[in-house]
């Protein structure tokens, strides 16, 4: 691998990797001596006219001449804001279709990982595109079959009523967008059914039919705003929730990388606990996120959903014969 080709694969592992990439870490991927990485660092860092978009964890912290960056366990990153993206432009079918076809490349998974970001990050809810948006983290995704997608994003660009055949009943719809859940990896439309605005899980759509009446989109509505508040794709009642989690194991990392897509208020209590406030629809997926944590895991409020908790645990309880609880107590 010469210099060039060896300059090509840092920065596809540092784009490839947005919580940053130690400088060992790329002299390790590259098979070269950390003396040699260093150098090539050193190279791209002062590009010409800083044409190069990178950046250390270290960066304020740097002397005069930025020995300090130079060292092989300093984070490199690449700042997104600058990167410069081919500009093809993918419906969402296609860029579905596109990903399905990634792990078959013969690539290295750097690049491969590169391309992946870069298609995904297409999804993200823009101002001029609020007819699709992933709720959650971003992860593969597999594509929809048959002509339903299509057809229906078609009609949620040009405000085109619908009459779709769901679970075997036909309605009328005006669609609003698509959303991707990515933590159940399914597809939902967003659909105003009269004046309730509702969810339809799109592998339940069986038939979609074109009308040549047009709808008004609502003022002012946005698919993220909409979702925000929610916990899954359930429906229920907006209701104010406190949590404590003890600060055991990984708990709080993964508190902190769940809630991170969500506008959540997260403080560092004197004990070293967290606590977590948010608004929340979605009172069953809440509590299932929240039993995954176990005893690291308490719910100050509101105190009927302390309630529920202790319902849940006393109907998993009942799954147990007192001879089996026995022996789980005493091997736990």
């Amino acid at each position: 691998m010469n210099s060039i080709e060896r300059m090509e694969k840092i920065l596809a592992f540092i784009e490839s990797h947005p919580d940053g990439v130690s400088g060992r870490a790329l002299a390790d991927a590259c098979g070269v001596p950390w003396g040699t990485m260093k150098q090539d660092l050193k190279m791209l860092a002062f590009s010409i006219e800083n044409s190069i978009p990178l950046f250390t964890d270290h960066d304020e912290e740097s002397d005069e001449y930025g020995e300090e960056l130079f060292q092989p366990e300093v984070k490199w990153f690449m700042a997104a804001a600058e990167k410069r993206y081919t500009p093809i432009h993918l419906n969402v079918r296609e860029a579905v279709g596109v990903l399905g076809t990634l792990d078959f490349l013969q690539e290295e998974n750097a690049l491969k990982e590169g391309l992946r970001e870069k298609i995904l990050s297409g999804f993200e809810l823009e101002e001029e595109e609020t007819y699709r948006y992933i709720k959650g983290e971003f992860t593969p995704i597999q594509p929809i079959q048959g002509k339903t997608f299509p057809l229906i994003e078609t009609a949620t660009r040009n405000n085109q009523r619908l009459k779709i055949v769901f679970n075997g009943r036909e309605i009328t719809m005006d669609p609003l967008g698509i959303v991707y859940y990515s933590r159940l990896r399914n597809w939902y439309l967003v659909a105003r059914h009269g004046d309730i605005i509702k969810t339809f899980h799109m592998n339940n759509i069986q038939e979609v039919k074109e009308t040549n009446e047009l709808f008004i989109y609502p003022e002012g509505f946005s698919l993220k705003a909409w979702f925000g508040p929610r916990w899954g794709m359930e429906y229920g009642d907006l209701i104010r929730v406190k949590v404590r989690f003890i600060n055991r194991s990984q708990t709080l990392e993964k508190v902190r990388k769940d809630v991170a897509h969500r506008v959540s208020e997260l403080t560092t209590l004197d004990d070293g606990s967290l606590l977590f406030e948010d608004n929340i629809i979605g009172v069953n997926e809440f509590i299932t996120w929240v039993l995954g944590f176990g005893s690291a895991a308490e719910i100050l409020e509101p105190e009927e959903l302390r309630g529920l908790i202790l319902e849940r645990v006393r109907e998993t309880l009942k799954n147990y014969s007192s001879k089996r609880l026995h022996t789980l107590l005493h091997y736990s």
